[in-house]
């Protein structure tokens, strides 16, 4: 065979002598660059089609910030029919340094308040007297509506203050009342079901208290909030802890809200428990 010939002669899969690919297709298609058209059409199938213009790229949703420690405090204007209130509100988030008060007063803020909030200490324009304190859901998930009671202790060596929660109808979810008022309506201090006592000046935790029933309820957790917002409100220096623990406070300031843990010192004496018939019975006792 001649040269010219095998040049023109192809074999049964379309190959020449040479081993050039004939312009020629096989049975299954086979294009002179080796693709068939089967192996276009899956091509076609998985090569996801052009975003038409109807649709459009969207950022993947922000993780959830980590907790942080940092506690601020939002002063907002409540306008309404009656006299003038502001509401004092702590707010746990790294919008600002820790500690920091921001006014607020100048934005209606419609009821609503910054994300993050923990407690909102509402009181009177007039005369700062406190109508009512609200801690957060997600602080008080599981805990049953209570009110609360102010007492100062004279008796004491060094000033102290008592925040007390009650349930019942005495008086409003969130209410706070003084002494003469539980005593004009029959209640007395021992019908309390959880109280947080502190020393005003220092601000160091003397005592923090739940009745056994509502132990688990997140009662303690809502009553330090609470007397946190009151003593900000005050002028008074910030709770904190100083490492003197029962083993059960040592367990409920483990579970502390972030925004607590930097004023928590580590534990560094074991205290005893304090267990009594009447009464709350101790959770975390700082001072004996």
């Amino acid at each position: 065979m001649s040269t010219t010939a095998a040049a023109h002669d192809t074999t049964a899969h379309g190959t020449t002598a040479r081993g050039t690919t004939a312009r020629a297709t096989t049975a299954r298609g086979t294009t002179a660059r080796g693709t068939t058209a089967h192996d276009a059409a899956i091509h076609r199938r998985t090569v996801p089609a052009p975003a038409g213009p109807h649709l459009r790229a969207v950022p993947p949703l922000p993780a959830d910030p980590p907790p942080t420690g940092t506690l601020w405090w939002a002063r907002l204007l409540r306008r309404g029919p009656g006299p003038v209130e502001y509401s004092l509100v702590a707010v746990n988030s790294d919008r600002f340094p820790d500690g920091t008060p921001v006014d607020m007063t100048a934005v209606d803020a419609r009821g609503r308040r910054p994300a993050g909030w923990a407690v909102d200490v509402r009181h009177r324009a007039a005369d700062g007297r406190v109508t009512r304190i609200e801690v957060a859901e997600e602080l008080a998930d599981r805990c049953p509506p209570m009110w609360f009671a102010e007492l100062h202790h004279a008796s004491s060596a060094l000033p102290a203050t008592s925040l007390l929660a009650y349930r019942g109808t005495a008086f409003s979810p969130g209410a706070l009342v003084g002494p003469h008022e539980l005593a004009a309506a029959g209640v007395r201090p021992a019908d309390r079901i959880g109280e947080v006592r502190w020393w005003t000046r220092s601000g160091l935790v003397d005592a923090v208290t739940v009745a056994p029933v509502y132990r688990g309820r997140g009662v303690a957790r809502t009553l330090v909030t609470a007397a946190e917002g009151l003593r900000f409100l005050r002028g008074w220096a910030p709770l904190r802890s100083d490492g003197r623990l029962t083993d059960a406070g040592a367990a409920w300031l483990a579970s502390a809200p972030a925004a607590w843990r930097p004023r928590l010192a580590e534990r560094t004496e074991v205290l005893p428990a304090e267990e009594t018939d009447e009464g709350p019975t101790g959770v975390a006792r700082l001072l004996r």
